[in-house]
């Protein structure tokens, strides 16, 4: 049940995905076509027949393009990156009641999950859609394969000779068969094996009518349609639901068929006009080729034919310009894309300190000293706080000094390793979940699930071995956290600076405004008064002057250390990035050696199936 279960979260993600990819997708067609409106029918024909080569590619391709453009938002990593270092035992066990709480929290959320969750609910009436819809296409098929029998072999040499001329025109390698219908009342092209061509039996064109009829219906195989149709009719099945597929997959029929019109008329050198009067004969009527997706014929879809028509006749869009653009989107538009959130959680390293050592207590004193110590009266003693609670027991970490947790979800494989002081484990929340429960006391440990098989390991030697493994990745992650540690302190001392150049600049501002004022007063002073008031604004003015060299080199000195602190931090900018590129090649060879003892384990047997 749980692999049915997975099978529909998955469904109904990627129909969700290539629905809103599409969307996007048809948006951006409608839009160049009303931006570029002289691009040929074969042009536009090609760019709506890529919208359903992406909805097929969106539900087949296991492995999207994943783009990161969230922000992580796991809040077990949360927890663990703010208490990276706790100092204290009180600071400890607040870490790791927070952990667990949250770890206990997401384990109830997905126990309490209903048997049957609304998206599987709506990809079970999807899947009902399907099967109604590949039922009515299954009918066409068997009506068009007994038209198909019942038809009869044509024997007129001069519509024999009429359809091979128009074949080799096109370029043709084969000349498809003739044969007559009472069940068509105009020529339509069938057969992906053995293409024929069927004709009424009851016809009345004339040869240049005919002649055109043919190149329409022959031009269907040059360009491909009856292989290429299928793409659109499986996407038009598959997303029947939705109203903008249905209609740009009507979009690509009204261009496939009117393709086929210019190519007559440029190929055959036909006359507009002598064109335009045979699709009013029998445009309307032309009923849909069998296989072809949205090929229904309506007054709106031959007004537009026509139009188009003219259109190509006059076109002057180089080809080459139009192929490249449908290059373009091709390469950028019909990839599965998913837009997900950056690595959950980064590895971190808790080397946590043992607590103090409480002090010493004095020597007792004599029995003589305590005989004569006078007791005072009895007063009451203050009650007694509550003792916290303990964390959910099988839940914390049991204080264990190095801790490493990188989760992520939607994980296709998860790893949980617990061995004394150390525990590991990256997968899921529910992988993290079922890995705590199994644990039992403090012996070593070894937990992992590959897709929806889960195994345990008590084996000490594979344990360890697995430790070793993973412990490159350990260190690389204790030195990337020094690494950010010392980059927070060169920004702190830089704060430092910065504010103690803005109180020197303060400082240096009122040192000019006392100096501006005393020169003021050397100016207004008279002739007649005292020397002596003359000499103490000049040593004022000399003990300003003095401090303001003081100021100068003060900021000389701060600016010299600005600078040497952001050579520093540039050089650590530099030393973090390229051990984050270590680490991840680092990461890449530790998950290969711990598939390694993984299948080491599977092997001799020590690994034990969990029920998960």
């Amino acid at each position: 049940m749980n692999a049915l279960f997975d099978f529909t979260d998955t469904l109904f993600a990627r129909l969700l995905w290539a629905a809103a990819q599409a969307t996007v997708l048809i948006g951006a067609l409608w839009l160049l076509g009303r931006c570029m409106p002289r691009l040929s029918p074969a042009i536009r024909c090609m760019l709506w027949w890529l919208v359903a080569a992406q909805l097929v590619l969106g539900m087949t391709i296991s492995t999207p393009v994943q783009l990161h453009w969230l922000a992580p938002t796991n809040p077990v990593a949360a927890a663990i990156t703010q208490n990276i270092a706790p100092r204290t035992a009180s600071d400890m066990a607040t870490t790791a009641a927070a952990i667990a709480s949250t770890a206990y929290d997401n384990t109830d959320v997905s126990a309490s999950l209903p048997t049957w969750s609304w998206p599987q609910a709506i990809v079970a009436l999807w899947l009902l859609g399907v099967l109604l819809h590949g039922l009515f296409a299954l009918r066409e098929w068997r009506e068009n394969r007994a038209m198909v029998r019942y038809s009869l072999p044509l024997r007129e040499a001069e519509l024999q000779l009429l359809c091979a001329e128009q074949a080799h025109a096109l370029g043709l390698r084969h000349v498809p068969h003739l044969r007559m219908s009472d069940a068509i009342v105009s020529p339509q092209v069938t057969g992906w094996w053995r293409p024929l061509v069927l004709l009424p039996a009851r016809q009345t064109l004339s040869s240049e009518e005919l002649a055109m009829a043919l190149a329409h219906e022959l031009a269907h195989l040059r360009r491909g349609d009856l292989w290429l149709g299928w793409v659109p009719a499986i996407a038009q099945r598959l997303f029947f639901f939705h109203p903008l597929v249905t209609w740009a997959m009507r979009e690509y029929a009204v261009y496939r068929e009117a393709a086929c019109d210019a190519q007559v008329v440029q190929r055959q050198h036909a006359a507009p006009q002598s064109y335009g009067h045979l699709l009013l004969r029998l445009g309307v009527a032309h009923p849909p080729h069998a296989g072809l997706a949205g090929a229904s014929s309506t007054f709106q879809n031959l007004k537009r034919r026509l139009l188009l028509l003219q259109q190509s006749v006059n076109d002057a869009t180089p080809r080459t310009y139009g192929w490249m653009l449908v290059a373009l989107i091709a390469v950028v538009g019909i990839l599965p894309y998913r837009v997900t959130a950056t690595n959950a959680a980064q590895t971190v390293i808790a080397d946590i300190p043992a607590p103090p050592a409480p002090p010493s207590a004095p020597a007792a004193p004599a029995a003589a000293q305590i005989a004569s110590i006078p007791v005072p009266a009895a007063k009451p003693l203050p009650p007694v706080p509550p003792a916290p609670p303990a964390p959910p027991s099988g839940y914390a970490f049991n204080f264990s000094r190095h801790v490493d947790i990188e989760t992520h979800s939607g994980a296709s494989q998860g790893v949980a390793l617990f061995d004394g002081d150390t525990v590991m484990i990256n997968g899921s929340d529910i992988d993290m979940a079922e890995a705590r429960r199994l644990r039992t006391g403090d012996s070593p440990l070894l937990w992992f699930r590959r897709g929806n098989k889960a195994y345990v390991v008590h084996d000490v030697d594979l344990v360890q071995e697995a430790k070793d493994a993973y412990e490159p990745i350990s260190e690389l992650g204790q030195t990337r956290g020094e690494l950010a540690g010392r980059q927070g302190e060169l920004a702190g001392e830089q704060s430092g600076i910065a504010a103690r150049q803005g109180a020197l600049a303060s400082r240096e501002a009122k040192i000019a405004e006392h100096r501006a004022s005393i020169e003021a007063q050397r100016a207004g002073m008279q002739a007649t008064q005292d020397a002596t008031e003359e000499a103490g604004l000049s040593g004022q003015l000399a003990g300003i002057a003095a401090e303001e060299a003081e100021i100068q080199r003060e900021n000389k000195e701060l600016d010299r250390d600005a600078a040497e602190l952001s050579r520093q931090a540039a050089a650590l900018s530099k030393q973090q990035a390229a051990m984050s590129a270590h680490q991840a090649a680092e990461a890449q060879r530790a998950e290969q050696r711990l598939d390694k003892v993984l299948d080491k384990a599977l092997a001799k047997g020590l690994a034990e199936p969990v029920t998960r």
